[in-house]
């Protein structure tokens, strides 16, 4: 393995260093009037015209934000009064399609609390990670839409791979050479997720880290971490849970955050739904390559 650099770009930041300004984009008016002229009579998705100019210059600013700026962005000002769930979905898959090729649509692209589903459908925190999703290979883009907020809480976190590998590469190098080396992330038929936390792309640095996947992806291979993999993975966390690293954003409704899920990790804190018959938190997730 080459020796680790750091990374000496804008991804590489510090929460509490950040402004708006250097994440947020309020929705030009007519790239709300072009969203419009698009939606069908029903509100559930795009009649399948081609995007017009302002929805052009919005993907290329947003394209410039993930690629040479912090590698996340909100639009803010999106309108979701008056379109179904449904609508929202297919709002923000057109919006993705306009900046990669959406994943086929799946039952999780609800972000909501659901019986009998996983951690990302409670209530609880959910610490930093980037998504893995059923495919082979992770995703490169992560989008959310906040159709409606949480009665209290439910605020998204956010922080920099980039900023995680120059923190170890100063405080604890020791642990860089594990995480350049392959962990199990999860299985499935005919393959096993296998890569590392750090992997060069040429001049990118991409991250791919779930803590809790890690270790329970290890033990269905029979291949439990050691105490020193628990020490490396240990110091991730550490800089993860620092206050300085994180970002928190509470989203509003009709905010659309998109981020490189190479490079910047998501979480959210544990959130309270008001009471029926109000309506739940709700957020819309799409992946795109």
């Amino acid at each position: 393995m080459t020796q680790p650099a750091p990374v000496e770009a804008l991804t590489a930041w510090n929460g509490h260093a950040l402004s708006e300004t250097d994440w947020l984009i309020q929705l030009p008016s007519a790239c709300s009037r072009e969203l419009d002229g698009r939606r069908e009579d029903t509100g559930t998705g795009p009649t399948g015209a081609p995007p017009g100019a302002a929805l052009v210059d919005l993907a290329t600013r947003v394209a410039q934000h993930l690629r040479t700026g912090r590698g996340f962005v909100v639009i803010r000002g999106l309108l979701i009064d008056g379109r179904t769930d449904q609508g929202c979905a297919a709002m923000c898959r057109q919006l993705a399609a306009s900046l990669g090729t959406p994943r086929p649509a799946d039952p999780g692209g609800f972000v909501t609390v659901a019986d009998n589903a996983g951690l990302g459908k409670t209530n609880l925190a959910l610490a930093l990670h980037t998504d893995r999703t059923p495919a082979p290979h992770p995703p490169r883009l992560l989008g959310l839409l906040c159709v409606r907020q949480a009665a209290q809480g439910g605020e998204t976190l956010l922080a920099s791979g980039h900023t995680v590998h120059n923190r170890l590469l100063t405080d604890n190098p020791w642990a860089l050479p594990r995480l350049y080396q392959n962990f199990h992330f999860g299985r499935g038929t005919g393959f096993d997720r296998l890569r590392p936390v750090f992997q060069r792309h040429g001049a990118d640095l991409r991250m791919h880290y779930n803590r809790r996947g890690i270790e329970r992806a290890q033990h269905e291979a029979d291949a439990p971490l050691t105490p020193a993999d628990q020490a490396v993975l240990d110091t991730v966390d550490q800089i993860l849970t620092d206050p300085r690293t994180v970002l928190r954003i509470p989203l509003h409704p009709g905010d659309l955050l998109w981020l490189d899920n190479t490079v910047v990790l998501h979480g959210r804190t544990a959130f309270t739904d008001p009471p029926a018959p109000y309506a739940h938190r709700c957020l819309v997730r799409v992946w795109a390559d």
